[in-house]
């Protein structure tokens, strides 16, 4: 038994939009398929808080990192790295055959303005890309002071992962002048994993007509000429096309704002509980991810069993990213475990899931 998704994606989805999925499948190239793509479109740039596209594409948010990093620079890719996924990000760039400088910061750690613009001052940048929610230890930047820093190197473009705080954080990206914001479907937008949604801008696609190697898949241009006809260059998973309709529809009925208020409520109580159960909070103080809680086990539980018994009752919890973890253990210091509260995850269910779970030491 799998029991209800507390983890850190895949998120639980709600019966309504798994049903989407099992509608008859229609052409891809008809009328009906785009006005489906194009009854899409208003939702997501409301989700976005953007007039930019929004395209999507059949694949996981890892695939938008491989057309961000090959559409976006023809050599030089600065990357901020403070976890896994970011890290991750600068490797696809460098197997993209770009020329990639890391400007690090430790694990838990947000990534600094003043960093990023002293590393930008020393090189000559087509793009900047950091992870806005760093879901490997909880810890979220801070997107407006970053922001600042862009305005002064106006030929750097500015690319962004949301994968796990879309949907689930307040991400202004017409405000901030975010040039790529890519998420995934399956964390705080609640859909099941198999596509993923990005943000573009003009200025994203006039520098992609500048740089050869795009290939084919994840060529940003191709998407946008397809994206003006309502349609995808390539069969999409059509499925997943009348999900995402659905939870749009649902994201507009609770209320963007009102959604991104019941993530700071659920975020509030989990690391208040973390608190009073005798935890410390992983990530820096002040930078704490409102979709997913990276607790400090410092009461050094065996949270694989509790895992195990967690599972018995009818719920998935994490016990910590492995990589970091065993970083941690190797260096002598507390492991971690994660408390997912996102998507259309509510305060009474998290509450519930804590009560559990503090139960059981």
């Amino acid at each position: 038994m799998v029991g209800k998704l507390f983890i850190p994606g895949p998120s639980e989805v709600r019966r309504a939009v798994l049903e989407e999925l099992s509608r008859p499948q229609i052409g891809h190239r008809t009328q009906e398929f785009r006005e489906l793509f194009a009854s899409l479109k208003p939702g997501l740039k409301k989700v976005f808080f953007t007039q930019n596209d929004v395209l999507i594409s059949t694949s996981s948010g890892s695939g938008l990192w491989e057309a961000a990093s090959r559409c976006c620079a023809s050599k030089k890719i600065l990357h901020a790295v403070n976890g896994a996924f970011s890290s991750k990000w600068a490797d696809v760039s460098e197997s993209c055959g770009k020329e990639v400088v890391r400007v690090k910061f430790g694990n838990g750690a947000a990534v600094k303005a003043c960093d990023v613009e002293k590393a930008l001052s020393a090189g000559n940048y087509e793009a900047f890309c950091m992870v806005h929610n760093e879901t490997s230890t909880g810890v979220a930047s801070c997107l407006e002071e970053m922001s600042e820093v862009m305005k002064g190197f106006p030929d750097v473009l500015f690319l962004v992962d949301a994968v796990s705080s879309l949907g689930g954080m307040k991400i202004e990206v017409d405000k901030l002048g975010i040039d790529v914001c890519l998420a995934s479907s399956q964390k705080a937008l609640a859909l099941p994993a198999g596509i993923s949604v990005v943000s573009v801008s003009p200025r994203a696609y006039k520098k992609a007509e500048t740089v050869s190697g795009r290939g084919y898949y994840f060529d940003l241009l191709e998407m946008k000429k397809a994206y003006d006809k309502d349609e995808t260059p390539y069969t999409p998973s059509i499925p997943h096309l009348f999900a995402l309709r659905k939870q749009l529809e649902r994201i507009e009925n609770e209320g963007i704002e009102n959604r991104l208020e019941r993530h700071r409520k659920m975020a509030e109580y989990a690391r208040s509980w973390a608190k009073d159960n005798g935890f410390e909070m992983f990530p820096e103080k002040g930078h704490e991810s409102d979709t997913v809680s990276c607790i400090e086990n410092t009461r050094k539980l065996d949270f694989k069993s509790i895992k195990q018994e967690m599972a018995k009752k009818g719920y998935s919890v994490d016990s910590g990213y492995g990589k970091l973890n065993e970083k941690l253990e190797a260096e002598g210091k507390h492991t971690t475990f994660r408390i997912a509260h996102m998507g259309d995850l509510t305060l009474g269910e998290v509450k519930e899931l804590l009560a559990e779970l503090g139960s059981l030491f």
